[in-house]
């Protein structure tokens, strides 16, 4: 019997051929998104990732290759049910040697320690080689991961591969049922490819023995069990099958019809962006990943003056005791614009940013209390969260801190504009991005031809655009069409203050009653006020005090905050626009008053409540054709934009996206009316 060494090295081999196939096969006459050449495969389990790492070196030998008949873009969908982070590969692979220079997949493996992939539930795209392959690993329960996957309109997943350890007996009632394949299937190409992996090492009787069951299954839910080749992934699936995941995919739609999703722009005209901070930057460059061409309307001269403007920011996620989905969501979120600032820097563009962490405590009684409880809510993963003492706060902070708290170590700081303004010149090296400055636009109409855009003063158009993402911050709310969106500005001035005395020796961001970022520059920021519906803009002597108060409040023992020293009034002034629940607004526009005049035939009929209540869960709500709104980022742009842009960049294109249905229905414009609605209470 061969060695377990020589056991792997034949499995290794059998991955390489694997994947050889489908990268062949792959082409533009098979691939699902024949204008960029685009590649989907699934996965079961994720292991120790050495599989995704000789996807990685394929892919990038092919394109070096540069071979016409070969996919530029991979898509990878991963479904594991136990959580892993990088810490965790890292320690694996240093004992297998993978990570030796001469290795190699040296180069690779690293590359994937690079993205921190943390051991959270849910999604969490990673991309490497330029956005070549993209990669979405779902860790959790396959079944739950699955079934609210939006079926995309015109990406499919064409060849799926199961690690050999999801068939055996501890493991393939997670992945091998019928619940399980059926949902693949909703997500496939008809006749898509299944290939279960064996690892002889690994194989016992039990296992073998089940091969020919999970054979069976795979074919009852239209799979080719087949190791792929030409002939295999031509066949037709049976006409039953077909019917089954049409109406899977249907009864998808009903369930989340109140939410509607972007139609599939497959044109080639440019998507129109009203913006120019991080929503609006984020969604070009997303958009211009997959070959889309946009134009960005800014009403400023540059970029990012809005609420991007501040010189530093911080990311960090947004926690919650029960970690629901808005918990879930932004450290989904945060782990993305990570990822996108690290690719970016990469890539050569200047974007100040640290990684310093992010040291939260409380400041009263009350804050202490939330804290304590958000701690002890959950068994926190270490990359994401830990809690401190006083000695281990101080030693984190190099500074007196009194207080225990809770830390976030892959957090930090980076600068806004500069993140917008890297992202735009990114874009514009990947697709036909042009930004039209000092254009503010004051009035949008529709047309038969599409949108049209309007500047103060104008009697006519300055443009016409099929589709429109008015993606403008603080101007969110400046149209007709978006102004009864239920979320509000909120005026926030930081105030930068001079490195000196202790203060200068602060090595992480705190978060306690308003934040305080390490110097950047010779400066510190702290702040901010929040003021609702402000009556201007300008600097305010009084919020200059009151954050020059805020550490002071918070660690009223320690001598450092007597440095922070406002008295020169430099400081920034801008608007964010929060929602109540804290979420971002992300999607089509709603048609608020075709939603009122439905709402108030429902008021004068004499329907059952009930009735109602499933007309508006299985019925589209209105919406306006071809606009789309992207904002409502609230304080934490740094930390939710990025994402929420690829989410609506990967709907305008007809892919698969990192964001579920619920979190995609929770991100909708009409929530808060169809919340309601959908719970049978009135609107006013």
């Amino acid at each position: 019997m061969a060695n377990n060494s020589d056991s792997e090295n034949q499995y290794y081999q059998s991955v390489q051929q694997y994947i050889d196939t489908v990268l062949q096969t792959g082409d533009a006459q098979h691939s699902a998104i024949k204008q960029t050449n685009l590649l989907t495969l699934g996965q079961f389990g994720f292991g120790d990732g050495h599989e995704i790492l000789l996807l990685q070196a394929a892919i990038e030998h092919n394109n070096q290759q540069q071979h016409n008949n070969k996919v530029n873009r991979v898509h990878l969908i991963v479904f594991a049910q136990q959580a892993i982070n990088c810490q965790q590969l890292e320690q694996t692979w240093s004992q297998q040697g993978l990570l030796s220079l001469n290795h190699p997949l040296a180069v690779h493996a690293q590359a994937l320690l690079n993205t921190q992939l943390a051991a959270i539930n849910g999604c969490q795209r990673v991309t490497f080689s330029q956005t070549q392959l993209i990669v979405d690993i779902h860790f959790g329960n396959p079944l739950e991961q699955l079934k609210t996957i939006a079926t995309p309109h015109s990406q499919t997943i064409e060849h799926w591969f199961a690690l050999p350890d999801t068939s055996h007996t501890h493991a393939r009632d997670h992945y091998f049922n019928q619940a399980v394949l059926w949902q693949c299937g909703r997500l496939s190409r008809h006749n898509a490819s299944f290939y279960v992996a064996v690892n002889s090492s690994a194989t016992n009787s039990s296992s073998a023995v089940t091969l020919p069951a999970i054979d069976k299954q795979l074919h009852q839910c239209g799979f080719n069990s087949n190791l792929v080749n030409q002939q295999t992934t031509q066949n037709s699936a049976d006409d039953i099958v077909i019917a089954e995941r049409k109406a899977l995919t249907q009864q998808l739609k009903q369930q989340f019809a109140y939410n509607p999703t972007p139609k599939h722009v497959n044109d080639n005209h440019p998507i129109a962006i009203i913006g120019g901070g991080i929503a609006a930057a984020s969604l070009a460059l997303s958009l211009a990943q997959r070959g889309k061409n946009s134009i960005i309307y800014c009403k400023d001269a540059q970029l990012g003056q809005g609420a991007s403007g501040n010189k530093q920011g911080a990311i960090y996620p947004l926690l919650t005791p029960e970690n629901g989905p808005l918990s879930q969501f932004f450290q989904q979120a945060f782990l993305f614009s990570r990822r996108q600032i690290e690719s970016l820097v990469s890539d050569g563009f200047t974007i100040g940013h640290q990684w310093c962490g992010v040291l939260h405590t409380g400041f009263d009684e009350r804050s202490e209390t939330r804290l304590t409880k958000i701690i002890g809510g959950q068994d926190w993963p270490a990359e994401i969260a830990l809690a401190v003492d006083s000695k281990q706060a101080s030693k984190l902070a190099n500074l007196d801190i009194d207080k225990t708290g809770f830390y976030y170590p892959l957090g930090g700081w980076a600068c806004p504009f500069e993140f917008a303004q890297a992202a735009i010149a990114k874009a514009q090296m990947l697709a036909n991005v042009t930004v039209v400055y000092n254009s503010h636009i004051k009035k949008i109409e529709t047309s038969p031809q599409g949108w049209q855009l309007f500047i103060d003063g104008a009697e006519s158009s300055i443009a016409t655009h099929q589709q429109l993402v008015v993606a403008s911050g603080a101007q969110l709310t400046d149209f007709p069409q978006t102004k009864q969106l239920q979320i509000s500005g909120f005026r926030g001035q930081v105030s930068h203050v001079p490195a000196k005395g202790e203060l200068a020796q602060l090595s992480t961001v705190i978060c306690a009653n308003g934040y305080l970022t390490p110097q950047h520059q010779q400066l510190h920021c702290v702040g901010a006020s929040y003021v609702k519906d402000p009556k201007h803009l300008v600097f305010c002597a009084q919020e200059q005090h009151e954050n020059s108060l805020k550490m002071k409040q918070s660690f009223p023992n320690s001598n450092w905050p007597n440095d922070i020293d406002v008295s020169n009034n430099d400081a920034r002034v801008g608007v964010r626009m929060v929602s109540r629940d804290h979420f971002p607004v992300m999607g089509c526009a709603t048609n608020v008053e075709e939603l009122f005049k439905r709402y108030a035939l429902q008021q004068q009929s004499k329907d059952k409540p009930s009735q109602w209540q499933r007309y508006w869960q299985t019925t589209p709500a209105p919406i306006y054709d071809g606009l789309y709104v992207l904002g409502g980022l609230g304080s934490r742009g740094l930390s939710s934009g990025p994402l929420v842009a690829e989410c609506l960049a990967a709907n305008l294109c007809g892919e698969l996206s990192p964001l579920n249905l619920e979190l995609q229905a929770l991100l909708s414009p009409n929530r808060m009316w169809l919340r309601k609605l959908l719970k049978g209470k009135a609107l006013m």
